[in-house]
């Protein structure tokens, strides 16, 4: 669950910082669930993250 929310907000382009302030944790642990789901999308960096993520919004899913 929280890495789906970590996923939504670098959809927004965010910062580690702004996510961990958003999610109320420290930027450590934004940084673990960023690298978390770097392998499960098999994408190499937060840019093609973010692609990835407005892809599958611009589908509706």
């Amino acid at each position: 669950m929280q890495e789906t929310r970590v996923l939504e907000l670098l959809g927004e382009r965010r910062t580690n910082r702004a996510i961990a302030e958003a999610l109320y944790v420290s930027v450590a642990t934004v940084k673990t669930h960023v690298n978390n789901l770097f392998g499960k999308l098999r994408v190499g960096n937060r840019a093609e993250a973010a692609a990835l993520v407005e892809r599958v919004r611009d589908q509706g899913l």
